[in-house]
C-alpha cells in the first residue's frame, strides 16, 4: 500500500495549497494585531496589562478544545522541554513587539522583523555549523544596510523602540530553530496550548499589578486580539506542518504589503522614500536567503 506524502514534520499529511492558503492569511492577521495593539495604547492600555489580557484569554479560548480527546492525548505526551524552549522564545518576541507596536508605524515594525531570516542563518551556522554561500553573505549585508536605513541611528543611537524590534527579530530566529527542532510527534494543538499557557503565567504574573477591569470598548479589542492571536499561531502551525519552510517564508513577505495597506489607510501611516529604500533592501536579503536554504549541501570535502 502506497504510504500518505507526510511534511518535514512527520506529523501530518503535507497539503501545499492548504499551508499556502494558511500563510497568505496570516500576512493579514498580523497586521491587524497591530492595528489593535495601537487602539488598546489609545484607550490607556499599557503593555503589560495588553499582554496579560491577551495571553490569558487566548489560553481560556483554547480550553474548550480540550474536550476532543486526540487533543488531551497530545498535551500529556508532549515534549515539555521542547515546549518550554519554544514558549520561551515566543513570549518574548512577543512582548517586543507589542512593546515597539505602541509608538512604531506598522510598516517599519514588519520591515525590521524580517531581518528574522538574517538572524536566522547566522544562528544556524553559529549553533550548527551550516555552510553559507558568498552570495548569502551578500544578502546578509543588504539586509543589515536597510536595517540601518530603516532604523536611522542618530548621534544619540538607535531609538529605544527600534532597537526592541531587533532584539524581537533575534528572538524571533531562535524561535524559528526551535520550531525546527521541535519532536515530530508534537501535534499543532500541543504548540499553540503550551505557548499559550506560558504567556498566561507569565505574563499573568507580570501584568498582575498593572490589571484593571477593561471598559466595553477595551473588551471587544481585547477579544479581537485573543481571537486574531489565536487565527496567527493556528495559520502558521498549518503552514509550516504542511507547505516547505522555503515556500511558507517567500509568501510571507506578503505582510510588508498589507501592513502598508492598513497603515495606510486605517492609520494614516505614510513611510517616505528613506524607509521604502530600507524596507526593499531587507524584502531581498531576506528572498535571497530564503532561495539559498533550497538548495542542497555540497558533498563532503567540496568547497
Amino acid at each position: 500500500m502506497t504510504r500518505p506524502v507526510t511534511s518535514p514534520s512527520g506529523v501530518i499529511e503535507a497539503r501545499p495549497v492548504l499551508g499556502a492558503a494558511a500563510m497568505l492569511a496570516n500576512t493579514v492577521f498580523v497586521p491587524i494585531i497591530g492595528v489593535t495593539v495601537k487602539a488598546l495604547t489609545a484607550l490607556g492600555v499599557g503593555a503589560f496589562e495588553m499582554l496579560a489580557g491577551r495571553a490569558w484569554l487566548t489560553f481560556l479560548l483554547l480550553l474548550p478544545l480540550l474536550c476532543f480527546e486526540s487533543n488531551r492525548r497530545a498535551i500529556l505526551s508532549a515534549d515539555l522541554r521542547a515546549h518550554a524552549v519554544h514558549a520561551a522564545f515566543a513570549i518574548s518576541t512577543m512582548a517586543c513587539f507589542y512593546f515597539a507596536l505602541r509608538t512604531l508605524p506598522i510598516v517599519t515594525v514588519t520591515a525590521i522583523n524580517f531581518t528574522t531570516p538574517i538572524f536566522t542563518l547566522i544562528l544556524a551556522r553559529i549553533l550548527y555549523h551550516e555552510r553559507v554561500a558568498p552570495l548569502g553573505w551578500a544578502a546578509l549585508l543588504a539586509g543589515f544596510v536597510g536595517a540601518i536605513i530603516v532604523l536611522r541611528p542618530g548621534t544619540a543611537g538607535i531609538g529605544w523602540d527600534s532597537f526592541v524590534v531587533v532584539l524581537g527579530s533575534l528572538l524571533a530566529a531562535g524561535m524559528n530553530l526551535a520550531v525546527r527542532r521541535m519532536p515530530a510527534h508534537s501535534t499543532n494543538y500541543a504548540v499553540v496550548f503550551y505557548f499559550s499557557l506560558a504567556g498566561a503565567l507569565v505574563y499573568g504574573a507580570a501584568g498582575a499589578p498593572y490589571m484593571t477591569v477593561p471598559e466595553p470598548e477595551e473588551w471587544v479589542w481585547f477579544v479581537t486580539l485573543a481571537v486574531t492571536a489565536i487565527l496567527v499561531h493556528t495559520c502558521v502551525a498549518i503552514a509550516y506542518r504542511m507547505a516547505s519552510s522555503v515556500l511558507v517564508g517567500a509568501l510571507d513577505y506578503g505582510r510588508i504589503l498589507w501592513a502598508a495597506l492598513i497603515g495606510y489607510f486605517v492609520l494614516s501611516e505614510v513611510p517616505d522614500l528613506t524607509d521604502a529604500l530600507g524596507i526593499v533592501l531587507i524584502v531581498i536579503s531576506g528572498l535571497v536567503v530564503l532561495g539559498l536554504s533550497t538548495r542542497p549541501a555540497p558533498p563532503q570535502g567540496t568547497t
